[in-house]
């Protein structure tokens, strides 16, 4: 047997999609390399307004960050995430690159971003404590040990995002 990456979810949430393999991170297309380069400013700027801490997000913020894995997701109706966490990452993400019309609509919960919500049985049942509606353009980031998922979505239409994982660059900020 063929040894494959390192896990990067706790299980394998999408529904009715496709997962790109590999690093996007690491690629050598223009576009997509000028992507990556695009996240580096509101990361940074995550990372300042987190701030240092003892809780388990501040403590390792030492203000510089790395990839730890990035892919891109096409998912169609009626797509969705199961909730889950990233185990592997420190800040994980999701930025709406294209999105079906349906989701455009703000009184529809279709493709919502939930979070809080476990991808286990819980009694009394916990349901998402926080919520944010998918815009083309918009990139969310939050700790990786947030449990989310999202809503799934109607139409015809596919919704096309690029997801990444980042852990706290050790060596850059002069601790290893």
């Amino acid at each position: 047997m063929v040894a494959g990456p390192p896990l990067s979810h706790l299980f394998q949430p999408m529904r009715h999609g496709t997962e790109t393999m590999g690093d996007r991170s690491q690629s050598t297309d223009p576009v997509v390399q000028a992507l990556f380069k695009s996240f580096d400013a509101p990361i940074r700027d995550y990372l300042d307004r987190i701030g240092a801490g003892a809780d388990p997000l501040r403590r390792r913020n030492a203000g510089s960050h790395r990839f730890s894995g990035s892919w891109a997701v096409k998912l169609h109706a009626p797509g969705f995430h199961q909730n889950h966490v990233h185990p592997n990452g420190w800040i994980s993400s999701a930025c709406y690159i294209d999105l079906p019309d349906v989701i455009g609509d703000a009184q529809n919960r279709d493709g919502m971003l939930t979070f809080a919500e476990p991808g286990i049985l819980t009694t009394p049942h916990l349901p998402p404590e926080h919520k944010v509606h998918p815009a083309v353009g918009t990139l969310v980031l939050f700790p990786s040990y947030f449990w989310r998922g999202t809503v799934p979505f109607s139409g015809k239409q596919s919704r096309l995002t690029v997801a990444f994982d980042v852990v706290p660059n050790l060596r850059h900020a002069g601790m290893m």
